[in-house]
């Protein structure tokens, strides 16, 4: 993977920004050359998302960072990690799930992407966590964290999703749902999943709190996040 070693990492964070801004404009003033290539875009977007979760996985096993290793053929090989290697974060949950829809097209999980993944947004705006931890992140989060972001313009443009609020209290309510149960599986894995200890910028603002506390406040402001995307998207039509 690319650690982006030859560009200052808070330039290559303007330049994300400006790339998904970029990305967004296009979806909604360039939909007859969108149109035009949708397969190929949409073969594109697929080949980085499984690329992305390669790099990400498979760099796993040439962690230095990794609990035990063993060699096999002068090779050093790390050990898997259930304690901190899953995907139970938001985004990568969400990535999956698109990638999960890029192959199948599956529009039972497109109210999830609408939502959910786009709290993508979040790591682009603000990277994991403490701004100065932009320095320690690579090419996987950033496309990720990019794709998730347009896709819910992608959705309402050219695959005529319809938001409802109905959509926003479910996903809200399961989001809940997910944060409080994994309050008991982080003690009994002794891990942080979905950043229940860490508390990202929730604790830079209020200092770490209650696990419980954080869980409802964070699927709140969430919610809130969410019913702005369906009160942006409700009952508008785009030609695309």
């Amino acid at each position: 993977m690319l650690y982006f070693d030859f560009v200052h990492p808070y330039l290559m964070y303007m330049i994300v920004v400006g790339v998904t801004i970029f990305m967004i404009r296009s979806i909604f003033l360039k939909t007859e050359f969108i149109n035009k290539h949708k397969k190929i875009i949409w073969a594109i977007v697929t080949i980085l998302l499984i690329w992305t979760q390669f790099a990400r996985y498979a760099g796993i096993f040439f962690d230095n960072g990794a609990e035990w290793s063993i060699w096999i053929f002068n090779f050093k090989i790390h050990a898997f990690s259930f304690r901190s290697h899953l995907p139970f974060y938001m985004c990568r949950i969400s990535v999956v799930v698109l990638l999960y829809y890029m192959v199948t097209k599956d529009k039972r999980v497109e109210s999830f992407l609408f939502y959910w993944g786009a709290l993508g947004l979040a790591g682009v705006i603000y990277p994991n966590g403490d701004f100065t931890n932009s320095v320690n992140l690579t090419e996987t989060f950033y496309l990720d964290h990019m794709l998730l972001t347009v896709t819910p313009f992608f959705l309402v443009v050219y695959q005529k999703y319809v938001p409802t609020f109905k959509d926003v209290l479910i996903i809200s309510t399961l989001m809940f749902g997910i944060l409080v149960a994994f309050i008991f599986i982080n003690q009994i894995l002794d891990t942080d999943y979905f950043y229940l200890e860490n508390q990202s910028i929730f604790a830079v603002l209020f200092g770490r709190q209650p696990k419980v506390l954080f869980a409802l406040v964070h699927s709140i402001v969430a919610m809130g996040f969410f019913s702005a995307y369906y009160m942006l998207f409700r009952n508008k039509e785009f030609k695309g």
